[in-house]
């Protein structure tokens, strides 16, 4: 069995390579992530009161923005870059720690139950939105509540 080791000096190798200058990134600083601006945004919480008395529409407009600034804080996100309609949560990075986290926020700030197996399921961030607008309001939702309690996501 023959071993051939070669030693180059990688120094002295010159690589033909266009630079094209306008290309050069600074990596670090285009993918920067910073977790303290992102967990210091401020989440707006609506008011219990103006949710019970909006019409369903009102109050899907509310909670659709509220929905987006938590989601945007727990995964340090901009809120206007959630998508809310077009993917499921776990496609846009809700997983199970930080999903017990979104539950515990909205089910504090809004008083109400959301179970995390629905909220991780949900096929869309504004399916969310409309179990809450539901559990939030009169029953003036597309689908009108029962005299039975609202079902909880």
């Amino acid at each position: 069995m023959n071993t051939y080791q070669n030693t180059y000096d990688w120094d002295s190798v010159a690589l033909d390579l266009d630079y094209d200058a306008e290309f050069d990134v600074d990596f670090d600083e285009a993918f920067a992530f910073d977790l303290e601006a992102a967990e210091a945004a401020p989440v707006t919480v609506p008011d219990l009161a103006v949710l019970a008395h909006s019409d369903y529409a009102e109050r899907s407009r509310i909670l659709d923005a509220y929905v987006r600034q938590e989601i945007g804080r727990v995964l340090g996100v901009a809120p206007e870059s959630v998508d809310t309609t077009g993917r499921p949560m776990n496609s846009l990075g809700v997983g199970s720690i930080n999903g017990m986290e979104l539950q515990a926020r909205m089910e504090a700030a809004l008083g109400v139950e959301l179970k995390l197996q629905s909220l991780l399921r949900a096929n869309s961030a504004a399916e969310l939105v409309d179990c809450l607008a539901r559990q939030l309001g009169p029953g003036d939702g597309p689908l009108q509540r029962s005299a039975a309690p609202a079902a909880t996501v």
